[in-house]
Protein backbone atom coordinates (compact mmCIF):
# COMPACT_ATOMS: atom_id res chain seq x y z
CA UNK A 1 0.00 0.00 0.00
CA UNK A 2 2.99 2.25 -0.48
CA UNK A 3 1.22 4.68 -2.81
CA UNK A 4 -2.37 4.60 -1.47
CA UNK A 5 -3.79 8.10 -1.27
CA UNK A 6 -6.68 9.91 0.41
CA UNK A 7 -8.03 13.03 -1.21
CA UNK A 8 -10.41 15.75 -0.02
CA UNK A 9 -11.72 18.09 -2.73
CA UNK A 10 -13.66 21.17 -1.58
CA UNK A 11 -16.01 23.38 -3.57
CA UNK A 12 -17.57 26.55 -2.12
CA UNK A 13 -21.14 27.56 -2.86
CA UNK A 14 -24.66 26.27 -2.40
CA UNK A 15 -24.32 22.72 -1.00
CA UNK A 16 -27.46 21.35 -2.64
CA UNK A 17 -26.56 22.74 -6.07
CA UNK A 18 -22.92 21.62 -5.81
CA UNK A 19 -23.94 18.15 -4.66
CA UNK A 20 -26.19 17.69 -7.70
CA UNK A 21 -23.62 19.11 -10.11
CA UNK A 22 -20.73 17.04 -8.74
CA UNK A 23 -22.74 13.84 -8.80
CA UNK A 24 -23.65 14.61 -12.43
CA UNK A 25 -19.95 15.19 -13.25
CA UNK A 26 -18.94 11.97 -11.47
CA UNK A 27 -21.61 10.03 -13.36
CA UNK A 28 -20.36 11.39 -16.69
CA UNK A 29 -16.81 10.43 -15.74
CA UNK A 30 -17.90 6.90 -14.83
CA UNK A 31 -19.78 6.50 -18.13
CA UNK A 32 -16.65 7.54 -20.03
CA UNK A 33 -14.54 4.76 -18.43
CA UNK A 34 -14.07 1.24 -19.69
CA UNK A 35 -15.20 -1.65 -17.50
CA UNK A 36 -11.72 -2.10 -16.01
CA UNK A 37 -11.18 1.32 -14.42
CA UNK A 38 -9.94 1.42 -10.85
CA UNK A 39 -12.62 2.62 -8.47
CA UNK A 40 -11.87 4.28 -5.14
CA UNK A 41 -11.77 2.09 -2.06
CA UNK A 42 -13.79 4.79 -0.27
CA UNK A 43 -15.92 7.61 -1.68
CA UNK A 44 -18.26 10.16 -0.08
CA UNK A 45 -19.79 13.44 -1.18
CA UNK A 46 -20.39 15.53 1.94
CA UNK A 47 -22.46 18.70 2.22
CA UNK A 48 -20.81 21.35 4.39
CA UNK A 49 -22.01 24.74 5.63
CA UNK A 50 -20.13 26.42 2.80
CA UNK A 51 -20.31 23.92 -0.06
CA UNK A 52 -19.31 20.28 -0.58
CA UNK A 53 -16.32 18.13 0.25
CA UNK A 54 -15.57 15.02 -1.78
CA UNK A 55 -13.60 12.47 0.23
CA UNK A 56 -12.02 9.49 -1.50
CA UNK A 57 -9.45 6.80 -0.79
CA UNK A 58 -7.51 5.16 -3.62
CA UNK A 59 -5.29 2.08 -3.56
CA UNK A 60 -2.91 3.80 -5.97
CA UNK A 61 -1.99 7.38 -6.72
CA UNK A 62 -2.18 6.44 -10.42
CA UNK A 63 -5.89 5.61 -10.08
CA UNK A 64 -6.58 8.89 -8.31
CA UNK A 65 -4.60 10.80 -10.91
CA UNK A 66 -6.70 9.23 -13.71
CA UNK A 67 -9.86 10.30 -11.87
CA UNK A 68 -8.61 13.80 -11.09
CA UNK A 69 -7.31 14.53 -14.57
CA UNK A 70 -10.31 13.03 -16.35
CA UNK A 71 -12.86 14.72 -14.12
CA UNK A 72 -12.01 18.30 -15.15
CA UNK A 73 -13.92 18.09 -18.44
CA UNK A 74 -17.00 16.73 -16.68
CA UNK A 75 -16.85 19.33 -13.90
CA UNK A 76 -16.85 22.03 -16.60
CA UNK A 77 -19.76 20.31 -18.39
CA UNK A 78 -21.74 20.25 -15.11
CA UNK A 79 -21.25 24.01 -14.76
CA UNK A 80 -18.84 23.89 -11.83
CA UNK A 81 -15.72 25.94 -11.31
CA UNK A 82 -12.37 24.53 -10.25
CA UNK A 83 -12.13 23.20 -6.68
CA UNK A 84 -11.30 25.71 -3.98
CA UNK A 85 -9.01 23.28 -2.20
CA UNK A 86 -7.52 19.83 -2.78
CA UNK A 87 -5.75 17.96 0.03
CA UNK A 88 -3.81 14.78 -0.72
CA UNK A 89 -2.51 12.49 2.01
CA UNK A 90 -0.76 9.13 1.96
CA UNK A 91 -2.81 6.32 3.46
CA UNK A 92 -0.98 4.16 5.93
CA UNK A 93 -3.90 1.88 6.71
CA UNK A 94 -7.32 0.98 5.24
CA UNK A 95 -10.06 -0.39 7.53
CA UNK A 96 -10.42 -1.05 11.24
CA UNK A 97 -8.44 -4.30 11.53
Amino acid sequence: MADAIAVIIRFSGDPDDLFERFERARGMWMEAQDAEYERPVFYATCKTDGGVAIVSGWETAVAHRAFGQGLHTHIDAAGMSKPDQIDRMRIERFGWD
